[in-house]
């Protein structure tokens, strides 16, 4: 049995019963960490982790989470523009805003004063889901289309002309807007608007959003993504309008 005088300890038999010391006998910080029991736990750092601490405040189990990380914007491209994503290892999701170009507007034709069609809007969609750590993404950001041109002649203004896609490949594609047609042939024949853009498979959609988005790199990107075009006016033979251009921001969570 191990006996305890004024703070000095003699063992007789090479062990100290149970309670013979006590928390008032051990000085404050006497306990190192190397006198401290080893756990499962691999020394170092943790990202975003997952632990477990059992009722002695010990650490006993540690590892890295995924997906917890904060996102970072990383491309921020107004159109018409391409390059590639490319994700670290690590990141496995991603966010992106994204508008498509608007369609150009036609040409007026003169001596019909006849109006031609506005073009189409682009389109805007907000997409979120996995990506591969690692792997190269191309994608796209599209312009806006040009106008058609005016006719002075008793004949159609030009056509505009589509607006281009924003895309990032595999992932999803915002169809632009198409341009506006020249008149029909004569004054009761005005011309036909260009169809809308789309955003399939968004989770928020909108056409013509007027948003504003600034990157501390480039600045304000755009007031109006993917505007469509107006047609030229009828008694001067103007032409069209160009369509507004698109843009893309992509953010992963690398952060």
């Amino acid at each position: 049995m191990g006996i305890i005088s004024n703070g000095n300890t003699v063992i007789d038999n090479g062990a100290i019963d149970a309670n013979e010391v006590d928390t008032t006998q051990i000085a404050n910080d006497a306990v190192t960490a190397d006198k401290l029991a080893d756990t499962a736990v691999s020394a170092g750092p943790y990202t975003a982790a997952n632990i477990t601490i059992d009722a002695q405040g010990r650490i006993t189990a540690a590892s890295s989470g995924s997906g917890a990380a904060n996102f970072e914007n990383v491309v921020a491209q107004g159109g018409p523009a391409s390059g590639t994503y490319s994700p670290p290892a690590d990141v496995t999701k991603y966010q992106a805003f994204a508008f498509s170009g608007g369609g150009g507007g036609s040409g007026g034709a003169g001596n019909w004063q006849q109006q031609g069609g506005d073009g189409g809007d682009g389109a805007f969609g907000f997409y979120a889901g996995p990506v591969t750590g690692g792997a190269n993404y191309a994608y796209n950001a599209g312009g806006g289309g040009s106008g058609g041109a005016g006719n002075p002649n008793s004949s159609n203004g030009a056509a505009g002309a589509a607006g281009g896609s924003t895309s990032i490949a595999n992932l999803f594609t915002v169809n632009a807007g198409n341009g506006g047609n020249g008149s029909g042939g004569g004054p009761s024949n005005p011309g036909n608007p260009g169809n809308d853009g789309a955003a399939p498979g968004a989770t928020h959609t909108s056409l013509n959003s007027n948003v504003l988005f600034y990157s501390g790199t480039e600045g304000l990107l755009t007031s109006e993504g993917g505007a469509r075009g107006n047609a030229g006016n009828p008694k001067f033979a103007n032409p069209g309008s160009p369509g507004g251009p698109g843009g893309i921001f992509i953010y992963d969570n690398r952060g």
